[in-house]
């Protein structure tokens, strides 16, 4: 296999050409050709009469200005030598979904099953500090016309955060305006769909061009301003949006009312939205964009499994053991073993989906076997 040139694969990562590169150097009063500057790209062959460090000055700049970072700066003008990649072993499996079947609700003398449908005031959601400071980060989004981009695993409780910073917002925050695009299928949300929504938030009347459409929501968008509104744009299941899509939300994000912006942005998607910010096309979004994973229950695994149920009027350790609560949250726990010679580190996927499963499976067994009290041992077998 060919050898490349770490030039070569910064070149091709931040999609710029020779041409580019030369024309930046005679902007410096520099003068280098293309073929010149190809025989360094593939071979790093420098001419013999040339300043070179003057010209590995100029191109570092100039791909520095074009977004390369440091990792790809770092020894550019050498052979590119790729770390062998690793692959992590993960030595857990999420459980098959489960409900609490109607044996069990019966057994257990439960009016309702504490998992299903359960959320219908804020008092029914279980609060720890992570999920506090993702409401903060949100409200600044709205106030101060920030960017947040919320990620975390299916059932890590993203849905309900949201319902519950809409609520807050509606209750305590009139001032600020929503806008919630209305498309089911993330995919095809466009440009022309964001526009619509805006439209519809603001109550523009209908403009047979684009052109004259954007002009009316930036317009009205400072109108509503000068009002005393704040407004906030919320997308869900985020990860399905395009890279244009994207790419569009941040210029949104950059109109202005005198030094206020008048947009702040919320987005909230699965894992899957991370990796998609992380990528080359979007850096300029990312780099404004203020990033939340939602964090696992953890050590306030217990403290859920008694909230729920007390939510149905039931005193959960008359049901589960202490012990047995534990080995829930122990259940919820994996390795990730990174190779020889690195240290294995521990996987928390203790989130309420995953939670609320492993209790169903334990009433439904103990149901199923006639035992009243669900203890360690029932929960270490399943």
């Amino acid at each position: 296999m060919e050898r490349s040139t770490k030039l070569s694969m910064v070149f091709t990562e931040q999609r710029i050409s020779q041409a580019q590169v030369v024309k930046a150097l005679a902007a410096k009063g520099i003068t280098f050709s293309c073929a010149s500057l190809s025989r360094v790209k593939r071979r790093l062959e420098w001419p013999k009469t040339c300043d070179v460090e003057a010209i590995k000055r100029a191109i570092t700049e100039y791909l520095k200005t074009c977004g390369a970072n440091e990792s790809q700066l770092t020894n550019l003008f050498s052979w590119y030598a790729p770390k062998p990649q690793i692959t992590d072993n993960t030595d857990f499996k999420d459980p098959e979904p489960e409900m609490l079947n109607a044996q069990a609700k019966k057994f257990f003398k439960l009016r309702r099953d504490p998992f299903e449908n359960e959320i219908s005031s804020l008092d029914d959601v279980f609060w720890i500090d992570p999920y506090r400071v993702i409401l903060e980060d949100m409200l600044l989004a709205a106030t101060a016309g920030s960017m947040v981009a919320l990620f975390g695993e299916c059932g890590s409780g993203k849905t309900i955060v949201r319902r519950a910073f809409i609520h807050n917002i509606q209750k305590d925050h009139p001032e600020v305006i929503l806008i919630q695009p209305a498309r089911l299928d993330r995919r095809r949300l466009t440009a022309e769909s964001i526009s619509t929504a805006i439209c519809r938030a603001l109550q523009i009347k209908h403009k047979p061009s684009a052109e004259e459409r954007d002009a009316a929501i930036e317009e009205a968008l400072i109108e509503s301003a000068n009002n005393g509104h704040l407004h906030l744009l919320i997308i869900d299941e985020a990860h399905d949006l395009s890279s244009d899509v994207i790419k569009l939300l941040k210029r949104i994000w950059e109109l202005t009312h005198g030094f206020q912006r008048v947009m702040g942005i919320v987005l909230i998607g699965q894992t899957e939205l991370k990796k998609k910010l992380d990528g080359q096309h979007v850096r300029e979004f990312t780099w404004r964009c203020n990033q939340v994973a939602m964090s696992p229950l953890g050590r306030f695994v217990p403290d859920y499994i008694q909230h729920k149920f007390a939510r149905c009027g039931v005193d959960a350790s008359k049901i589960f053991t202490e012990d047995a609560m534990s080995a829930i949250r122990g259940k919820c726990y994996g390795i990730i073993k990174h190779g020889i010679a690195l240290d294995d580190s521990q996987l928390d996927r203790s989130y309420p989906l995953s939670v609320n499963t492993w209790i169903a499976k334990a009433m439904n067994i103990a149901a199923a076997v006639g035992e009243k009290t669900i203890d360690e041992k029932l929960i270490l077998r399943m």
